[in-house]
């Protein structure tokens, strides 16, 4: 009997001396995926993650996380920002929600990306498309960066939107797109019979400004992220054009100044005449006509993408 206990004894101890090694084996590939999740959501931030263990026993374990920032080794936790801690959270549940051992095909987030700027963001949407292709991804947010993100690199996501209104009636329809919603807008100003010609004069070229403009903006972030280009090289392409005719030159042809006169047809000319009206100071009242010439324009831009 006593020699039946001292190999039990034994053999607990041997576990209790190895079941870190153990625990730190299992979660090895987690590990490794969280750090490849957080490499594409960390964009340019120079904080890196090193290696993610487990230590301590009973009611004393806990994650330990090793980082780096600017390669000189460092707790992780207490150089990130606000931003990137979500990130690390992220990058760390999502190994494991999607794990081959979870019973579940699919993922829920919600509002997943606080603090996050634009380019983690980008690397947020990169990583859900991969899980998309093995799971169903639900995600809900109230910042609308995640749908323009969306929008702009092409990704093939159903958006859609979730309004309560009086009395707490919920109704659910697709988000539309934004350049289609200032097209609406554009349309209701037109058929209003109460607002004055003058004033719709004035309005109109703004609001044809601000169609043109998104559906440019959409169908050159689309082309640059297809093309593997980053979030803030568009950016910063699309900030240096600060004319309406730039703006639709990068969307055509990916060069600001290139030369649109093949491109403009005359409906294409008509609504960029208007567009151009309200800086020169020389706005007209507009038709339906007008709006119908704005529309085509609109809708052959975004179909570029």
């Amino acid at each position: 009997m006593d020699d039946e206990l001292n190999a039990v004894a034994g053999a607990k101890k041997w576990v209790n001396e190895h079941a870190a090694a153990f625990r730190n084996r299992r979660l090895k590939p987690i590990a490794e995926q969280a750090r490849d999740i957080w490499h594409q959501l960390r964009q340019e931030s120079n904080v890196d993650l090193v290696e993610i263990s487990l230590e301590g026993t009973a009611t004393r374990r806990k994650v330990v996380l090793e980082g780096a920032v600017d390669g000189k080794p460092t707790k992780a936790l207490s150089v990130m920002s606000q931003g990137e801690l979500h990130a690390l959270a992220l990058a760390l549940f999502l190994p494991r929600a999607t794990s081959a051992k979870s019973p579940f095909r699919f993922v829920v987030l919600d509002d997943p990306i606080q603090a996050m700027d634009p380019s983690k963001i980008d690397g947020f949407v990169q990583v859900l498309c991969q899980i998309a292709k093995t799971h169903q991804v639900i995600v809900f947010s109230h910042d609308d960066r995640l749908a323009s993100v969306i929008r702009e690199t092409g990704v093939d996501a159903r958006l859609i939107e979730v309004v309560r209104e009086k009395g707490s009636r919920v109704t659910v329809r697709d988000n539309v797109n934004p350049a289609l919603r200032q097209l609406g807008d554009i349309f209701a100003l037109i058929k209003d019979t109460n607002m004055p010609e003058d004033i719709k004069g004035r309005a109109a070229p703004a609001l044809f400004r601000m169609a043109l403009e998104s559906a440019a903006k959409q169908t050159f972030y689309a082309k640059q992220a297809l093309a593997g280009r980053t979030l803030t090289e568009s950016e910063d392409k699309w900030l240096s054009a600060k004319k309406t005719s730039s703006r639709l030159a990068l969307a055509i042809h990916g060069h600001s100044r290139a030369d649109l006169t093949p491109w403009l047809k005359d409906e294409r000319q008509r609504a960029l005449r208007i567009c151009n009206a309200g800086a020169h100071g020389d706005a007209k009242p507009v038709s339906i006509h007008d709006a119908r010439d704005l529309e085509k324009t609109v809708l052959e831009v975004l179909a570029l993408r």
